[in-house]
């Protein structure tokens, strides 16, 4: 198992990249998540509505479904090296919604734009599908946020950009550059704000009404419902 005296410890980037070798290595199974839909997956889980056990969420991070293949590791150290850092960055996401959700980004993959000689913006889509997996753990449990008027909002960008290319609901939004690029700006308070919702619940508390901070810039809310 990971040493818990360092899971407060916030990965490197020398990590990271270490964590994302990895996970795009022969040693693990060919629908492994890479890093960003982890990230997205862990964001998710630590968000949700209860705490899910390691031995529940991890098999679904090797294989899609949470088959039952899983790493190949050339030792155990190696096993509880990268157990170690899987956790640490789920620590550390935490700590981030939570001490610090201004400083919250998802990390998301840029692609390079060779006709331009520039970064292309960010799809995110994987982030998403990540973040949809980690909800499908617990999807009765989510039900609430679904229920709640103001709260529904939050997730829109993400099952948008996670469901975008295959759900024709979304395809006004995925289509056009300048609204996906919205929703993928949207997705940090977004996730902060669905933080927010289920520790308030867990903690016995009602969500605040439309008059909070919780609620979704309004050009957006009101171009969505010209869609829809």
């Amino acid at each position: 198992m990971a040493d818990v005296r360092t899971l407060d410890e916030p990965l490197s980037d020398i990590e990271l990249d270490e964590l994302e070798s990895f996970l795009a290595s022969d040693s693990v199974p060919q629908d492994c998540m890479d890093l960003e839909m982890l990230d997205g997956y862990l964001t998710s889980i630590v968000s949700g509505p209860e705490d899910i056990q390691p031995s529940e969420w991890l098999p679904g991070v090797w294989s899609e479904g949470g088959k039952s293949a899983s790493p190949a590791y050339t030792s155990n150290e190696q096993a509880q090296r990268i157990m170690a850092l899987v956790l640490r960055h789920m620590v550390g996401i935490q700590r981030t919604l939570t001490e610090s959700p201004t400083r919250f980004r998802p990390l998301l993959y840029y692609a390079d734009d060779h006709a331009q000689k520039e970064k292309a913006p960010a799809e995110a889509a994987a982030w998403c599908e990540g973040y949809v997996a980690g909800v499908k753990l617990r999807e009765d449990e989510w039900q609430p946020l679904y229920d709640a008027h103001d709260a529904r909002d939050w997730m829109f960008p993400v099952e948008a950009l996670a469901f975008g290319d295959h759900d024709p609901e979304f395809a006004e939004w995925i289509d056009d550059k300048e609204r996906r690029a919205s929703l993928v700006e949207e997705l940090a308070v977004a996730s902060v704000l669905i933080y927010r919702f289920w520790q308030e619940r867990r903690r016995g508390v009602e969500t605040r009404g439309a008059g909070g901070r919780r609620v979704m810039p309004e050009s957006t809310r009101k171009s969505r419902q010209r869609l829809h």
